[in-house]
């Protein structure tokens, strides 16, 4: 996977910015940025796998609806997820396997996202074919 993405400053919210070689890539940093704000997944080991699959009518959406679909199984199922893989993706569905562990405060170092957000949602392909997209979360 290559790729990153960087924290993003905001007066209210927190937010990523990513920059990635695909677009499977951006949605695989993307959720690896959002649990990243809220914990030290650092080599936080999968106890088990997860499936998500999420069909939307534009890649913007696909963003937002994955993110939001990822915070909603970690707190439906009290589970971090720490590993990321994302399969069957193009620009309006994708399936995404995620390794999760058992939620430990003890990893808790930022506040908790309460909603991924369509503010200053950026999601494009550049004219060299690397993506770029921005993501703001309500905290």
């Amino acid at each position: 996977m290559s790729g990153f993405f960087t924290v993003l400053s905001h007066t209210a919210d927190t937010g990523i910015a990513i920059e990635a070689d695909t677009f499977a890539e951006v949605l695989e940093w993307a959720s690896r940025g959002m649990f990243e704000l809220m914990y030290d997944l650092g080599d936080s080991a999968a106890e088990r796998s997860v499936v998500v699959e999420v069909a939307a009518s534009t890649a913007e959406d696909l963003v937002v609806d994955v993110l939001s679909e990822l915070l909603y199984v970690s707190e439906a199922h009290d589970v971090i997820p720490c590993r990321f893989a994302i399969a069957a993706v193009d620009a309006t569905s994708a399936r995404v396997t995620i390794g999760v562990t058992p939620m430990r405060t003890e990893l808790l170092h930022g506040p908790p996202i309460k909603a991924v957000t369509y503010h200053d949602l950026l999601v494009e392909e550049s004219d060299d074919g690397t993506w770029r997209a921005r993501v703001v979360f309500d905290v």
